[in-house]
């Protein structure tokens, strides 16, 4: 699964609109997914961005992602070195977290990438969290179910993931962006789509899983990224209307992707079990 993963980050984030023939025509680019919550450590993963091609293989994934960079997390004059280690649950497989410098409400971060004789920098504020209220697993028949909760009014947008099992990912929800609202809505929370390939993705939950939502809140800058990161993801399996436009960045010196702050809540399901 987790090349698919990579392919969908890297490919919506490369500022290819069609494939081309030669690398030469290509210029290769930093690629970001980083956040910081409160009450935790930074977490950062780093690749290259690729040009779109008809068929990658698993050593060109492998290859593209970056596991020698120094990254460097900022905040009042403080600094933390994030250490690197290998997750095989994350996308990348890889990546760079550190746990002296924590997340707070209201404080601004700062991410610095130093790669290859080049220097990105990227700053973010961590917003107020918010909390799921009413969450159930419905059966929809014996063996799928959809997770149901009431999200409360709120003056940030927000959007949640989830992590099934023991998997340390939490990965985007299937149409799982939320603008503002001055009331509770009633939303449902899909399963994750895994990659663009498949074309039967099952948006269910099945009995005896464990699934633990994150609810984030987000900045204007992380809302609109997001929003556009899940257009184009969808865009790129529908053949008539495909992605035709780039992702925004916060990253600086032509850096692609996001370094968002988050405030967060965590809530745990159990399908099946009432």
């Amino acid at each position: 699964m987790r090349r698919f993963a990579i392919a969908t980050t890297l490919i919506l984030l490369s500022g290819c609109i069609k494939a081309v023939d030669s690398e030469d025509k290509f210029r290769y680019n930093l690629v970001v997914d980083g956040r910081i919550e409160q009450g935790r450590g930074a977490t950062v993963m780093l690749s290259q961005s690729m040009p779109y091609r008809e068929e990658y293989d698993e050593e060109a994934f492998r290859e593209v992602v970056i596991k020698w960079a120094k990254v460097t997390l900022i905040h009042n004059g403080e600094e933390e070195v994030l250490v690197g280690r290998r997750v095989e649950d994350y996308p990348t497989g890889y990546i760079y977290s550190g746990s002296d410098i924590l997340g707070e409400v209201g404080e601004s971060y700062t991410l610095r990438v130093e790669y290859s004789k080049r220097v990105w920098e990227a700053t973010t504020t961590i917003v107020e969290p918010i909390e799921l209220h009413d969450i159930e697993a419905v059966a929809k028949d014996g063996e799928n179910y959809i997770i149901e909760a009431t999200l409360p009014a709120t003056s940030y947008p927000c959007s949640i993931d989830c992590a099934i099992g023991n998997s340390e990912y939490f990965a985007p929800t299937l149409l799982g962006s939320y603008a503002p609202s001055d009331t509770p809505r009633r939303i449902v929370i899909n399963r994750p789509m895994e990659n663009l390939i498949r074309d039967d993705h099952d948006i269910h939950f099945h009995p005896g899983e464990v699934v633990r939502l994150r609810v984030n809140t987000l900045t204007e800058f992380a809302y609109n990224y997001w929003r556009k990161w899940e257009d184009n993801f969808l865009n790129s399996v529908n053949p008539i209307f495909p992605s035709t436009s780039n992702l925004p960045t916060n990253i600086s010196n032509g850096g692609l992707g996001i370094w968002a702050g988050y405030g967060t809540s965590y809530h745990r399901v159990t399908v099946g079990n009432q």
